[in-house]
């Protein structure tokens, strides 16, 4: 809107100038007496201004707060029915709206104060004008002719100056927008490609993480001298208990956060001298709670590759075993499912995950605890699949689940953020007493939340 109004006034001024030239050659003192009013139009519209400009933020923060609470709930809204918060929330929002009304109150108190008088002053003027330029006509000074011409002349003088107030209003709005807009474009990213950094091509799969330490938010480290090596095609199994640091590793791995100290590396390649595009192409990552967008499940799976014909697709599909379900859907493949995927079960939206990774073919595949709504006898059809085509890449697998770690060539046992036992699944179970205390705990969780399955 401002960018529409702000020529307009652009033009306004050139007529401005324009018509004081031409008032001055007509009769000076009567010039004088029309723009006199004019200082005092531009002290109430800087007025405004000042006024306008802060409230006009704060009106745009609280129309922010207002609709990230509109939009937590929409997307939370299982957690808040969950809890039976449908009434704090509805409060919430309504004290929201009570500061939004307030600021928007006070903007045009501010407006309804210095807006009429920015507005009425220039009447003044031509009021002044009449008044003067009727006496010098009486006395023959000027000519009636010329007092028209005059006041056609001042109509234009008064235009921009009464076209002030609210290119004022709007423009502080304008500028608040624009500010709030340039403080989210100028937030510098925490994890951006460094200079030079070149693409990761041709990746084997061979991952080290050499004497990694990091910590969240500059607290206490999660991950403390962890060092882990995985060979190309190997498949590496990371167990330990709750907080042990496991999916902080895939998340270093993949970038999504920098290392404070140590090196992780691709082949070689430290991951913060390659560029992230590359990287993440060739190191995949399927968390225990996927997103999915609300789009086709075609294009759900074919995302990492939208080029996918559809018969990769399906073979995809067919891997992660959801190929069953999905042709149970209404319209199959073409299916567009819910905001986030809630339209499917959680084991629904894990496969779906699985298969949109698989589809992206990387050398490096990372499952975070990817099958932990999946029950157990399509999961051990995945790990079927799964065991065709791991070995081929280089896999790593966050073990949440005892039937998670069947998968894997070789487990290792983390514990503050260490590598505390390395070996096989039997080696560890015979020589590590405190694996075997992890399997416990494990085995438990599973035997607890196979009977809550049960009971519904």
């Amino acid at each position: 809107m401002f960018l529409t109004f702000a020529p307009l006034m652009s033009l306004n001024l050139v007529s401005f100038v324009v018509a004081i030239v031409l008032m001055a050659s007509i009769h000076l003192w009567l010039t004088l007496v029309a723009v006199a009013v004019l200082p005092f139009t531009y002290f109430s519209g800087t007025r405004l201004r000042n006024v306008s400009f802060p409230m006009s933020w704060i009106v745009q923060g609280r129309q922010a707060e207002i609709a990230t609470i509109v939009d937590e709930n929409v997307q939370g809204v299982r957690v808040v029915k969950g809890f039976a918060a449908e009434e704090r929330e509805l409060h919430k929002l309504a004290r929201a709206a009570t500061r939004l009304r307030w600021a928007n109150v006070s903007l045009n108190d501010a407006r309804a104060k210095w807006g009429p008088l920015t507005e009425n002053l220039p009447r003044l003027g031509l009021a002044a004008v009449l008044l003067y330029g009727g006496i010098l006509t009486i006395d023959g000074d000027i000519t009636v002719g010329a007092i028209v011409a005059f006041n056609a002349y001042v109509v234009l003088v008064q235009a921009p100056f009464r076209f002030l107030s609210f290119i004022l209003i709007l423009g502080q709005r304008a500028a608040a927008s624009a500010g709030r807009i340039f403080e989210v474009l100028d937030e510098r990213a925490g994890v951006v490609d460094r200079p030079g950094a070149v693409d990761l091509v041709d990746a084997r799969g061979a991952v080290q993480f050499d004497d990694i330490t990091f910590a969240y938010g500059g607290g206490e480290p999660v991950l403390n001298g962890f060092t882990l090596q995985v060979c190309p095609g190997e498949t590496v199994a990371i167990v330990g208990r709750t907080g042990s640091g496991k999916s902080t590793i895939a998340r270093v791995l993949a970038r999504f956060y920098d290392v404070q100290q140590g090196m992780v590396s691709v082949d070689g390649h430290d991951v913060r001298d390659v560029t992230l595009a590359s990287l993440r192409h060739h190191v995949g990552v399927v968390l225990d709670d996927p997103f999915l967008f609300s789009a086709s499940v075609r294009d759900n799976i074919a995302f990492g590759r939208p080029d996918a014909s559809i018969d990769d697709v399906v073979a995809a599909a067919r891997a992660a075993q959801a190929d069953e379900f999905i042709g149970e859907l209404r319209d199959g493949y073409d299916t567009v499912v819910g905001e986030r995927g809630y339209d499917l079960s959680g084991g629904q939206r894990q496969r779906i995950a699985i298969a949109r990774t698989l589809l992206a073919d990387p050398a490096v595949l990372v499952l975070d605890d990817a099958t932990s709504a999946i029950d157990v006898q399509v999961e051990s059809r995945i790990h079927e699949a799964l065991h065709q085509s791991l070995g081929t890449r280089t896999t790593i697998l966050i073990a949440h689940r005892l039937s998670t770690i069947t998968l894997a060539d070789r487990v290792v046992l983390l514990e503050g953020g260490q590598v505390v036992a390395d070996g096989t699944h039997a080696q560890l179970l015979a020589d590590e007493p405190r694996y075997a205390a992890v399997l416990a705990r494990i085995e438990h969780a599973d035997d607890v939340s196979t009977g809550q399955a049960v009971g519904e």
